[in-house]
């Protein structure tokens, strides 16, 4: 596989996810079938029609047919869906932290047990590592590196920080840091604080954390709802954080940050609204689009 620029390395969104999950499904089935002879049990599993289907061939139209499959009927949907919004760290508080040790478990085994080859052998996006599930689950896997003080890879980096495997190369040999063994990794140590000086960049929401508490959540949550002003000063009173102090920790200017807050015009600074959502631990497209939204509509 060609190494990548800047290209962004995430899932392209949850749906296409979920579709590519029903792919390996069908390889699940396909391998039922393989080892047993019995269409009956793979359609019982798959809980659709294999008539169209043979270990020699695959339909033209079979994500069309797949389509159809009900995945409320596999546990293990639920998890990588819960994976997705871990991952990129999307959606309101709960969605962000519903992702648990036992789903992180029954991923790894799913991951690496599953179908990898289908009907007519046709590859599923497991064994495809630019496939949008792939990403999903190594997105998950970084995330649990920083959560389990482990190091992190290049392509890891990539995924957390939304650039290419070359950019976090080059980015790393501008700050001085080097890689150790093979694959190339970053202790935990040097990577989190370089992650954070990253645009792309969301924290990990924990609530086991200090700085996390079920009010603050809900004020995290209110930047879908309310209007932007308010929801950054009920944020940062919870926080217990000043304009001074996060202006210092997020590196933007004061008066910017004053004019921002108070509902002055102001000039949209996309990377100053990403340091700010970082800081206040709030998925940054979340955050800059609300505050946006809030600078047009004062200009």
């Amino acid at each position: 596989m060609s190494r990548r620029t800047t290209t962004s390395l995430r899932p392209v969104d949850k749906t296409t996810v979920m579709n590519e999950l029903r792919e390996v499904l069908l390889g699940n089935a396909c391998q039922i079938l393989l080892s047993s002879g019995e269409a009956e049990l793979a359609e019982a599993y798959l809980g659709m029609s294999l008539d169209e289907y043979s270990l020699g061939s695959m339909p033209g139209g079979f994500r069309n047919d797949i389509a159809k499959i009900d995945l409320t009927r596999f546990h293990i949907a639920r998890q990588i869906e819960a994976a997705y919004d871990f991952g990129l760290q999307e959606g309101d508080t709960k969605a962000r932290t519903a992702f648990t040790d036992d789903d992180w478990n029954d991923l790894e085994i799913f991951s690496q047990g599953a179908a990898r080859c289908s009907f007519g052998g046709e590859l599923t996006p497991l064994a495809i590592e630019d496939s949008s599930l792939r990403r999903t689950f190594d997105m998950m896997m970084a995330r649990i590196a920083l959560r389990q003080d482990s190091s992190l890879t290049i392509r890891e980096l990539a995924l957390l920080a939304d650039i290419g495997e070359t950019a976090v190369r080059t980015a790393l040999s501008a700050d001085g840091i080097r890689t150790e063994g093979k694959p190339a990794c970053v202790s935990v140590d040097i990577a989190e604080p370089w992650l954070r000086r990253r645009r792309g960049y969301v924290p990990t929401l924990e609530f086991d954390s200090e700085m996390i508490t079920s009010e603050i959540a809900t004020a995290i949550d209110a930047f879908i709802y309310r209007p932007f002003r308010p929801a950054l000063i009920s944020l940062m009173d919870l926080r217990g954080i000043d304009t001074q102090r996060l202006a210092h920790d997020a590196n933007v200017d004061e008066p910017w940050l004053d004019a921002l807050i108070s509902g002055a015009d102001v000039s949209c600074d996309l990377d100053a609204l990403a340091r700010l959502a970082t800081c206040l631990e709030v998925g940054v497209p979340l955050f800059s689009g609300r505050a946006v939204e809030a600078i047009l509509a004062r200009n």
